[in-house]
């Protein structure tokens, strides 16, 4: 029948996709959005140049691999849209996704036959069954509320674009290794490109596509070992894995092993530890797996950090029945791989999925776009119960219309879920309500009504909430104290809230503690509104001030933020006409970084402000007679400076300098 073609199908499913996300259309870029794409100089193409383009593809620092083909995408969506546009980026994502639910079409059609195979499958009543479970359980994955932020948060289009080429990967070998047995070396060749090209396609996407190898190896323990095989073509697939997988892993072990700062140095940067993050990632795990099998999109979010941390194997009840149960999951699912291939398959392939970042390595804790491809291996073996092991008896027209109801619900929950996407001020406010002890959902809210309705005093709020979650967060203090009234000072003393606003507490904890992208990013906001003359940021420049000078003092602090700090805290001391404190700061940045230029740019500048003239020319001809000299920038900036001393000298007002 018509309505059976692939064609017909994969069409009406896109236009499902597109519908149940069209209120997040024309919805905002968000948190990662704005430091990966909307803020990185190198993102943008303005023409169709072999220079813009590479700079464009090498325009993210995420990864050995730079993550190319995503970030590519970011500038060919630029330069079609005549700008940031963010229903362009929106509608490219939702086409990825699109595309992917035709391969998972596929890649459910491929497995069939194994499927098939099953007792509660070859009992089945249904006149074309292969085509009712891959019709289901891509409309069950595809239309998942689970998945919307690989979706329609923009930058995690990396993640949904390494699925589309492991999933591009691994229906390829499927197809190699159905057709092994007749066509040997077809067969093996097609596997092999699959598995490398998905794998390196993937990678340069995002790094976990290097899993893709022991995704497929869980296909074969499980689903792919129903096949009839001779002895000669297992022997193939296994010496196919000891070179694709065995030697891979090997090699990953022994570097492991002889660097093992590899993963343990990365805690230093991170609120938590490498035994708390180990003992809190099985709860993670059963975590997303109640949020796959029962959707509540109240309890989904952007922001999971009110997920408490387990510190030990007591601290929260449910740690160690969460370890014990996955350990049991994964037992059963090796020892029943042949009893039952598709509770194998469904278990092993979500744990393959999240086998790097909800494992060892120092990553955030929780993040739902994680679960974009390991979903599909619950959300297969449910489709599967839902086909097959409902009785027998039961009319096939009843069985349908379950899985229709299903997907409908699954649509609508994801249509209601893209309603929160649809603006960032109604997306911030769902997380700040459905999420009230997410410090980072709190603070997001303090910012809108700051930034964009002008309450400070509502704000004020919001991010003392923010503070009193997690007070050892630089970013949430910095906006605590910028809202701050003076006048709340005579009550330090009396109220305990208040002295997380204090200036001198937040210099010790950006002293103290890792700074992170909340805490530069909540600097450069006060930076601004000092710099912008603000009358109630310029009361408090001299916080800010310190606040920097901290990050610059940092013991172990990371140079881009002492290079930062050095070039803000100039400008501000310029801003408020300190000139000795500013060319003391310029000082201390050439001292730290001899052959930077720009240091000795400040430096001149300062001694302008001092009516050191002299000085300051005799150090503007000497960055003009070295190399830095004819770097246009500096050149200009020279140039600029030589301007003001001669309007200074010749008693002529002078324009202001940045």
């Amino acid at each position: 029948p018509l309505v059976f073609s692939p064609l017909v199908f994969w069409s009406l499913c896109c236009l499902a996709v597109f519908l149940v996300y069209a209120p997040g259309w024309k919805g905002p870029f968000v948190f990662d959005d704005q430091l990966n794409i909307l803020e990185n100089p190198n993102v943008p193409i303005h023409a169709l140049t072999e220079q813009e383009i590479i700079r464009s593809a090498l325009s993210n620092e995420s990864g050995p691999f730079k993550r190319i083909i995503p970030a590519l995408s970011f500038g060919l969506n630029y330069y079609f849209a005549d700008g940031f546009k963010s229903i362009h980026f929106k509608l490219f994502n939702i086409a990825v996704h699109c595309i992917n639910s035709g391969l998972v079409f596929w890649l459910l059609t491929l497995l069939w036959p194994s499927i098939a195979n099953t007792p509660w499958a070859k009992q089945s009543r249904l006149s074309n069954p292969r085509m009712v479970f891959a019709v289901s359980g891509t409309l069950i994955w595809a239309l998942h509320a689970f998945l919307l932020t690989s979706v329609l948060y923009v930058v995690q289009r990396m993640t949904s674009m390494a699925s589309m080429f492991m999933l591009m990967g691994s229906c390829l070998y499927l197809v190699g290794r159905l057709n092994l047995a007749d066509k040997p070396l077809h067969g093996v060749w097609l596997m092999g490109l699959g598995l490398i090209g998905g794998t390196i396609l993937g990678a340069a996407c995002k790094e976990n596509a290097i899993l893709l190898p022991v995704y497929i190896g869980a296909l074969e323990l499980t689903l792919l070992s129903q096949l009839a095989s001779t002895k000669a073509t297992r022997q193939k697939i296994r010496w196919f894995f000891i070179f694709f997988l065995g030697l891979p892993l090997l090699v990953g072990l022994v570097y492991w092993f002889q660097h093992p700062n590899f993963i343990i140095g990365g805690y230093a940067g991170r609120p938590f530890t490498f035994l708390e993050r180990v003992l809190t990632e099985p709860r993670v795990l059963w975590f997303y797996l109640s949020m796959i099998i029962v959707p509540n999109i109240q309890t989904m979010g952007l922001f999971h950090d009110d997920f408490p941390l387990s510190s030990n194997l007591f601290s929260i009840w449910t740690t160690l029945p969460s370890i014990m149960g996955i350990i049991v999951l994964l037992v059963l699912s090796i020892i029943w791989r042949k009893r039952f291939p598709v509770f194998a398959f469904a278990v092993l392939w979500f744990l393959v999925g999240h086998s790097l970042e909800s494992s060892v390595f120092p990553l955030e804790i929780i993040h739902e776009h994680r679960n974009y491809l390991p979903a599909l291996g619950p959300l297969l073996g449910l489709t599967y119960l839902l086909l097959f092991a409902l009785p027998s008896k039961m009319p096939n027209g009843l069985r349908i219309s379950l899985i229709a109801i299903i997907v409908f619900c699954l649509g609508f929950n994801t249509f209601n879920r893209a309603q929160y996407w649809r603006s960032e001020s109604a997306l911030i406010e769902s997380l700040a309500m459905n999420h009230p002890d997410s410090p980072s959902s709190q603070y997001l809210r303090g910012e809108i009504l700051r930034k964009r309705e002008k309450d400070f005093e509502a704000s004020y709020a919001y991010y003392l909430r923010a503070a009193e979650l997690s007070p050892e967060e630089a970013g949430f203090l910095i906006s605590l104290s910028m809202v701050t009234p003076d006048t709340f000072t005579q009550h330090e003393n009396t109220i305990a809230s208040l002295q997380l606003a204090k200036p001198d507490y937040i210099a010790d904890i950006i002293r103290q503690k890792p700074m992170g992208a909340w805490g530069i990013r909540a600097l450069d906001v006060a930076i601004k509104c000092v710099m912008a003359g603000n009358e109630r940021c310029l009361s408090k420049a001299d916080d800010v001030a310190s606040w920097l000078q901290a990050l610059i003092d940092k013991s172990k602090g990371k140079s881009a933020h002492r290079y930062y700090s050095l070039v803000h805290l100039f400008a501000i001391r310029m801003k408020q006409n300190r000139f000795v404190d500013a060319l003391s700061t310029a000082n201390t940045g050439l001292r730290l970084n001899p052959r930077n230029p720009r240091f000795g740019l400040m430096q001149a500048h300062a001694l302008i402000g001092l009516k050191r003239l002299d000085e300051s020319e005799n150090l503007l001809n000497d960055i003009q007679q070295s190399p830095a000299g004819r770097v246009r920038k500096y050149a200009q900036r020279i140039a600029q400076l030589q301007q003001a001393i001669q309007l200074i000298r010749n008693q002529q007002p002078i324009p202001a300098i940045n």
